[in-house]
């Protein structure tokens, strides 16, 4: 589901009272549909740099005032956007081995960010993060929080099986998988080709697991064949 309105900032609108007329609540959500679709297409065609609350509105036919009682600006429209690709991402299903649920995780990261607008518009946000503490707060809470999650249960579910070894720190475990992807993402530009997710696993690996390496060569390389 889309976020309807900003969760931080003075001024957001509360999401519509439960007790509203459903045919209320249901053209708010045809409302914010429009609105980010418009947003997902001038993203693709020119990026966050790009985007404009004025062209969001003439391309989605609606007043800027509608656009504004929902979002503070572009940086919030493209976050929504990018929220919403974040949910879509499908849980890591369990393949009875950790090491290949972490390719598995982490090559669903490399693809999307790779392949799709999300790389796009997390390359537009960063730069604003730091000059907006709010967008910040609600990148980390709405994005980054998200995928800590998921890994915290690859690292509990491989903990149980006794892959990996007790008191991991997650967060660090999640910089040193993602870290790299993002560094080429933003910084270095090297490209998010098929086998970095193996290679970026089997480098971390080591360091989680009870028995050390578990890993020979050609066993398992995501993106080969």
């Amino acid at each position: 589901m889309y976020p309807t309105s900003p969760t931080y900032g003075d001024d957001a609108e509360p999401d519509p009272d439960p007790l509203e007329p459903s045919p209320a609540r249901s053209r708010r959500a045809r409302t914010d549909e429009v609105i980010l679709q418009a947003t997902r297409e001038l993203l693709a065609q020119g990026g966050v740099g790009a985007l404009t609350v004025e062209g969001v509105a003439a391309r989605a036919g609606v007043a800027k005032t509608t656009i504004y009682r929902r979002w503070r600006g572009r940086e919030e429209l493209a976050l929504a956007v990018l929220v919403d690709m974040v949910e879509r991402v499908v849980v890591t299903p369990d393949l009875g081995d950790t090491r290949k649920e972490l390719v598995s995780f982490v090559d669903a990261a490399v693809k999307i960010i790779g392949s799709t607008l999300m790389g796009r518009v997390m390359q537009g946000l960063v730069s604003e993060l730091p000059g907006d503490p709010a967008l910040a707060r609600a990148f980390r809470e709405r994005v980054v929080a998200k995928r800590h999650a998921e890994l915290r249960r690859l690292v509990e579910r491989g903990t149980s099986r006794g892959d990996l070894r007790p008191g991991i720190d997650v967060e660090l475990a999640n910089e040193l998988l993602f870290g790299p992807v993002y560094y080429r993402l933003l910084l270095s530009g090297a490209p998010l080709d098929a086998g970095l997710a193996t290679r970026v696993v089997d480098a971390v690996y080591p360091a989680l697991a009870t028995r050390g390496p578990r890993v020979t060569a050609g066993d398992d390389r995501v993106g080969r064949g």
